[in-house]
């Protein structure tokens, strides 16, 4: 780069390329950057580790730095770019920083934007609006879809299984259901419904389409995965507030049903206690998470609608 450097751009540049350039240290062994400092920050690049030179770090950020620079001046009638609006600024470096994913992407042979929901996008999830009845399925699948095309065609990604239980999150988020994450039924629930939309896309675009835009993608595009990295890119646990919430909930569910109240009826109370709402789901959906980890404990079979003891 040359040595009449921008250095608020290069700041912008160099945080705003962060997760690409942590990318590339993971590729070639590396846990993370060991650049301090914000090269050119001072008007040269002196304090930039011979690391980030090495795994291409440092050119990831002079790349986005000339895209900006040059989208930059190009909205202006002068050849110097002013950083007066930073804002703005920071909306050219981030949408520079998507262009340099996209290339990257279509250089590996996968598309450019795979979220898109326009084309062959657009008919699968028609079809899908089709099988679903309820609005929030038509949302989820719809959602789920997006997902699944994103995933595979992700440049960090160091497993070729899809992450059903950050999945079972999201869906709980979209239909309001309960959902234990890791629980064998949830797993399976989020299993149905990845098989739904492959069998959909498959008969709306065909098999070669599914093999090419999604399973092609999924098992070959995956990075390496070292003994160092194995923690550091794990799944996140479930948040505290989530686990302390189910456990209140299983509870208060025994509760009621030791008073007296059918396997439904507990239901709906202790999620409305609970969760400040009516469940979606009905107590055969769940009924094995709820009286995890403990089942033989918590008595005889709920459906029998018996008081337990």
């Amino acid at each position: 780069m040359s040595a009449a450097v921008d250095a608020r751009l290069a700041e912008l540049v160099w945080y705003g390329t962060a997760e690409l350039r942590r990318r590339a240290h993971v590729a070639v062994g590396q846990t993370r950057c060991p650049t301090r400092g914000v090269p050119y920050s001072d008007g040269g690049g002196d304090n930039v580790h011979q690391l980030c030179r090495d795994a291409g770090c440092l050119g990831i950020m002079h790349d986005v730095y000339v895209r900006a620079i040059q989208r930059l001046r190009a909205r202006r009638e002068g050849n110097s770019p002013t950083l007066e609006r930073m804002g703005y600024a920071r909306t050219i470096v981030s949408s520079q920083v998507s262009e340099l994913e996209r290339d990257g992407r279509v250089g590996r042979g996968l598309p450019a934007k795979p979220t898109r929901n326009d084309g062959i996008a657009a008919r699968i999830n028609a079809a899908l609006d089709g099988v679903a009845v309820e609005e929030q399925e038509r949302l989820w699948l719809r959602t789920l879809f997006r997902m699944m095309r994103g995933y595979v065609c992700r440049d960090d990604r160091h497993s070729a299984v899809w992450p059903v239980d950050v999945w079972a999150g999201e869906k709980s988020r979209v239909d309001g259901g309960l959902r234990v994450i890791g629980a064998v039924s949830t797993r399976a629930e989020l299993a149905a419904d990845i098989r739904l939309i492959l069998s959909t896309a498959e008969q709306v675009a065909g098999r070669r389409w599914v093999d090419n835009s999604i399973l092609h993608p999924l098992l070959t595009f995956v990075g390496p995965l070292t003994e160092d990295h194995k923690r550091e890119l794990a799944a996140p646990a479930p948040d505290p507030a989530d686990v302390v919430a189910v456990a209140e909930l299983r509870t208060r569910f025994r509760s009621l049903m030791r008073e007296g109240a059918s396997a439904q009826e507990a239901l709906d109370r202790s999620v409305s206690e609970i969760l400040g709402r009516r469940p979606a789901c009905n107590v055969r959906e769940v009924l094995d998470d709820l009286l995890l980890p403990d089942r033989e404990s918590a008595g005889p079979d709920p459906d029998q609608d018996q008081p337990m003891p």
